[in-house]
Formats: C-alpha cells, structure tokens, sequence
C-alpha cells in the first residue's frame, strides 16, 4: 500500500472516530435531555399523585371519592401542568380525565400492564401509547396512588411527552453545535490528510519513480527535482547524489572494462604475430638452407659447364683434324665411328651443353628467388622494388600455377606500371603478398572443383596482378581472381582474427588478419576488398612511397 493512500486512510479513520464521539454526544445529549425530561415528569407526576391522595385521605378509597370532586381536581391540574392526567383505579376503571368521555371506561393503551405492575409494586413506570390520533406515539407516566404507605388504590397516568419535546428543543442547539463541530472536526481531518499526503507522498512518488526508472533503464542522467526542504528534500538530495556516484562507478567501470579489453585485444594480436612470425621465420630459415645447400652443387655444374664445353669443342677439333688427315680409317676403325655416329654426336654434344647451361642458369635464378624470399624475417627497414617480391612469390609458389590433372593451369597476368623504389618492411609485405596469392590460388581450386560438382563448364582460372602510381606519392598494388566470390557477411569479416572458411586443420584465420595490420598498421597503409558473388574478389592495397616513421615490433 502507499505512502500517501495509509496516510489518508489514517485520516479517514480519524474522521470517522471524530464522527463517532460526535454521535455518541448527540445520542448522550438526547439520553441527558430524555432523562432530565423524564426526572421532571416524575416529579410533577409525584407532586400531582400527592396532591391527590391529600385530598382523598378522609375518604376510604378513591372509588369512595366522588366522581365529580377527583374530576373537578384533575381539570385543575391540567390547566396548571398543561399536560393530560387520568386517574384510574385498582381494576383500570378511569375514575376522571382530561377528556371527561372517557370517564368510566377501561384504560386498556398499557400494552405491556405497565398500570397493573405499577400498582402491584409501587414502582413509577413509563410507555408509550398509540392511537389513531398519535400514530408516533405518546410518552405516558404510571404514578401509584397510595391510600397509606403500604396500600395501592390507583393510578395516575401523567402525559410527559411535552416535556420530552422541551427538553429536546432546549437541547437542540447543543446537538447542533455539537453535530457542525463533529462534521467540521471529519472535514478539517480530511483536508489536513489529503494536505500533508500531497505534500509527503507527492514528492515521495517522484523521488520514487526517479529511483525506479533510472534502475530499470540504466539512466543515470536523471535528476529527481528537490521542490521542498524537508526530509523529502533531503532525500530527493541524497538520491541525486547517489545516482551521480553510480554513473561516476560505472563509467570508470566501463573504462576499466575497455582498458582492459583492448589490452587483452593487443595481446592477441601481438601472440598472433608472434606466431606467423615464427612460422615465417622458420619458413625463411629451412628456404634459406635449401637455396644454400642447392647454390653450392649449381653453381660447380654450372662453373664447369664452360670449361667442358671448351674440352669438348677441343676434342671435336681434333677428331675433325683426324678426319682431314685420315680421310679413309682402317675398317674396324670406321665400324666404331658408325657405331657412335660422331656427326650426329657432334650436333647434339653442343646442344645439350647449351641446355644444361639454360638449365643450370634456371636453376640459379630459382635460387636467387629462394634466397631473395627467405628474408620474410627481416626487420629491416628500407627502399625496395615492390614487383621483385611479388616474382619472388608468384617463383615460389610456381608449382600450384601449373595443370593438374583435376584442374587446369592459372594463368597470371601481370600490368607493371613503372615503380620507384618504396620505403617498407619488404619481408612483411613479401608474406602479405604470399597470403594474398595463395588464398586467390585456393578460391580458383575450389571454383574448379564447384563447377565440376555443378556440371557446368570449366573456364579459365585467372589471377590479376597490377602495380600503378596513386596521387599523393601512393603506391597501389591490386590482385584479383575470377573465383566464386564471397557474400557481405563474409567479406565483413574476413580480416578478423581466426574467421576462416576453409575446412578445419586447412585454415587458421590468421593470414589476412595479419596482413591487414601489416598494410594498416607498420605501413601507414590502406588493404580493402570488393568481391561480387559468382564472379571473383579483389584485394586492393594502397601505402605511402615514404613513411613518417618506422615502426617496430
């Protein structure tokens, strides 16, 4: 229940007991008046009874008494007492009445033989009579009358209702007093409970609904308005400042809870970092080995391969000298020569020391690549030409170029514009590059594979890689593919952490995340991607020829 409904509710209840002690003043008002009223008629009643018995004292009985006499003093006592008397005797015979024809008749309006009680024990009785006449009814007084102290002849009715009504009348006024101040006691009780509910609940009610409204909305901008000075006031104040004080919290909650967020944001990406860059770094360390251990035998192949060519050339001069001088050889001689086909090794001995040496350079070029891209792990910081990473890349990445026996070769189709050097991580931005190849390479794999499923024909599998100037000294490399493509909710979320598509234990979802930060991040870069469903993506990768200054990690 409320406040404001208890405290009129209070009010109410003490109206309504000031209305009570009103009611019960006026019903004692009205109990004092009929009491004094009926004290009154006994005594006159008594007065009259005395009179009459006086008077009849020398007769035996008032039966005995003449009629005409008792009438003739019951006229005279109405006309002092101005109110009804009838005289009866033992067996209720009207001995004299104010109205004389019912002289002689049986008084028979006691309905409850309060006469015949009266006379039997000598008692003073009251009743009410009714008639036609006085349908309300007519208050009656029964006085015995008494020949001696111990002998009852009669009775005296005495009329008291006249009495009654005076004693009403001159209490009227009181219990009109009392019946204005009892209604004005329930009205003033009243007001001052609605008064003081309005103005204790009312406050109340707002401060509440304040308090309410900011807990269930989380809106601690609120203020409940401070109207008064009171303690509704004080309370409005202090829930004021204890909305303050949560907001202050929460929001040093919030900042804390973003603090920390973005710390443990940071040291997710640095361990993803730090892992590509140890796969990297391994990566570079066992190619670098490689294009080592392979350097070394090349490069003595390739080394001789000269000096061989000159031996044999040597040797050809001389059997051509023999020929000359020796023009018809011995049979067995020229059997032997047959059998090896010298012309014929003399043609091909020069072109095949030709292809191992086009072979042996092919093999050094790849070597160079390998020993190029094994510098993933560099830190260094310095100006390079952007299109040899990504040969170096396109180099290493040359077997999954070529024809298989379920798919078709990708050809690459490369439009160098002409680059200055760039100021870049070139190991970071080799790896970037690798990401962004290998995954094109693995989107034409699967559109393959897709429209082979489909029953639709195949169509060429083609990367596109571009290089060109941008205006502000920007340096802009796209590489597209003409695979499957990928809907928004995917493209939304392509650069963030461990979000793949790719089957479990074939993806981590690190590659673009890392290469995103890698544009973005340690090169001041821009890397965006617009892909159209069912007809290929493209990833476009713009960063400044200069950088302000390098970062490290």
């Amino acid at each position: 229940m409320k406040i404001s409904h208890k405290l009129v509710g209070s009010f109410i209840g003490v109206s309504l007991l000031t209305g009570v002690v009103g009611a019960v003043a006026i019903a004692q008002s009205l109990k004092i008046a009929e009491t004094l009223a009926m004290a009154e008629a006994k005594d006159v009643a008594e007065v009259m009874a005395t009179s009459i018995t006086h008077n009849s004292r020398h007769q035996e009985s008032f039966s005995a008494q003449k009629s005409g006499d008792l009438q003739h003093y019951t006229n005279v006592m109405h006309e002092l007492q101005k109110r009804d008397i009838v005289v009866v005797n033992r067996q209720k015979l009207i001995l004299a009445d104010t109205v004389p024809e019912n002289v002689g008749t049986i008084f028979e309006h006691d309905k409850g033989n309060e006469i015949q009680q009266t006379m039997q024990d000598g008692k003073t009785r009251t009743f009410l009579e009714k008639s036609v006449d006085y349908p309300q009814g007519i208050k009656l007084l029964v006085v015995p009358l008494k020949a001696n102290l111990t002998t009852t002849d009669g009775a005296m009715i005495v009329e008291w209702s006249s009495l009654y009504d005076q004693a009403i009348a001159q209490s009227r006024p009181t219990i009109i007093a009392i019946s204005i101040t009892s209604l004005s006691c329930v009205a003033l009780a009243l007001l001052i409970g609605l008064r003081i509910s309005s103005s204790i609940a009312k406050p109340l009610h707002v401060v509440t609904a304040v308090a309410q409204e900011a807990t269930q909305t989380a809106n601690f901008d609120l203020q409940a308005p401070v109207t008064t000075t009171d303690e509704t006031g004080t309370l409005a104040t202090a829930l004021n400042a204890l909305i303050k004080q949560v907001k202050a919290l929460l929001n040093d909650k919030e900042q804390r809870s973003e603090e920390l967020q973005q710390a443990l944001h940071q040291i997710q990406t640095t361990q993803l970092q730090l892992i590509q860059t140890e796969k990297m770094s391994s990566l570079g360390q066992l190619v670098a080995g490689v294009a080592h251990e392979i350097n070394n035998p090349v490069n003595f192949i390739h080394g001789n391969i000269t000096h061989i060519n000159s031996y044999v050339q040597d040797l050809l001069t001389v059997v051509q000298a023999y020929q000359t001088h020796y023009p018809n050889p011995p049979q067995t001689l020229q059997a032997t020569l047959d059998d090896v086909e010298l012309d014929f090794l003399e043609q091909d001995l020069v072109k095949l020391l030709r292809s191992m040496k086009v072979g042996t350079d092919r093999i050094r070029q790849i070597v160079l690549s390998l020993r190029n891209f094994s510098r993933l792990d560099e830190s260094e910081f310095k100006a390079v030409d952007l299109r040899e990473g990504i040969d170096n890349t396109l180099l290493i990445l040359q077997h999954r170029l070529k024809a298989k026996p379920e798919s078709p070769a990708i050809e690459v189709i490369k439009e160098y514009a002409q680059l200055p050097l760039v100021e870049c991580y070139p190991g970071q931005l080799n790896q970037v590059f690798m990401n962004l190849i290998a995954n094109a390479i693995d989107v034409l794999d699967e559109a393959v594979q897709q429209r082979i499923k489909d029953g639709q024909p195949a169509q060429p599998s083609t990367i596109w890689i571009s290089t060109q100037m941008k205006a502000e000294d920007r340096v802009q490399i796209i590489i597209a593919d003409n695979g499957l493509g990928m809907p928004e909710t995917v493209r939304s979320h392509m650069f963030d952490p461990f979000f793949t598509t790719k089957p479990i234990g074939k993806g981590t979802g690190l590659g673009l995340s890392i290469s995103y930060k890698i544009v973005t991040e340690k090169h001041n870069g821009e890397m965006k991607c617009d892909s159209t469903l069912g007809e290929g993506t493209k990833f476009v990768i713009e960063i400044p020829m200069r950088q302000s200054q390098p970062k490290f990690t």
